[in-house]
């Protein structure tokens, strides 16, 4: 099975380093990466496209649907993290949402705490891990998935550790960026492994 991951194109929120709900639409720019995406993609064998429900992911899948119309599944499992609803609109480098952060990162381990109504880690890891279930049932071979950096990351995390230490996660997720519109390709072999070719390749951006 190939299985290729794209991050949603570019948002104005992105752009400004700003926190975003579901409703987020793409910018003219992660329009035009949208665009630039599909007619890579128009290149590749594509036999079915997961997506995350969340705007400006259906928006992406959409656009790079356009040339190889296949069927389009919205998965609840590849949206991004639900944080504070009350963080929507704020950036996320302020001392408010830093603050509040550290206090989440503090309870990371513990299934019941929650600050307001955000998604807590494990919460959050055991949502994206539904997807491994998901794709296990398809006998499809060529898959695009367009989703968000934070569940794109952690999807390739479980695909070398089956249980997950939130502070390495971190570390992992620090490490690696994920830029708007990238490709991580990864193979699946018939014994379940997972190897991963690409890594955030967005040649097609020039």
């Amino acid at each position: 099975m190939n299985l290729y991951f794209v991050r949603h194109g570019e948002t104005e929120y992105n752009a400004l380093n700003i926190s975003q709900g579901e409703d987020t639409e793409l910018s003219g720019t992660g329009i035009a990466q949208s665009k630039a995406l599909a007619r890579r993609f128009s290149k590749i064998n594509i036999d079915l496209i997961y997506s995350s429900p969340m705007k400006r992911a259906k928006q992406t899948a959409k656009i790079i649907n356009k040339s190889l119309k296949k069927d389009i599944l919205y998965l609840d499992c590849l949206k991004e993290r639900r944080a504070p609803s009350h963080f929507a609109g704020k950036r996320k480098d302020s001392t408010e949402v830093v603050n509040i952060e550290k206090l989440r990162d503090f309870h990371e381990k513990d299934p019941l705490w929650h600050y307001s109504d955000e998604e807590n880690f494990i919460e959050y890891k055991e949502r994206v891990k539904s997807f491994f279930s998901i794709i296990a049932k398809t006998k499809k071979e060529n898959i695009l998935v367009v989703s968000h950096g934070g569940p794109i990351r952690m999807i390739i995390f479980l695909m070398m550790e089956k249980e997950i230490d939130p502070r390495a996660f971190y570390r992992f997720s620090n490490l690696f960026k994920f830029d708007n519109t990238g490709i991580t390709f990864c193979e699946k072999n018939k014994k379940g492994t997972y190897l991963v070719r690409a890594l955030n390749d967005h040649s097609h951006l020039g």
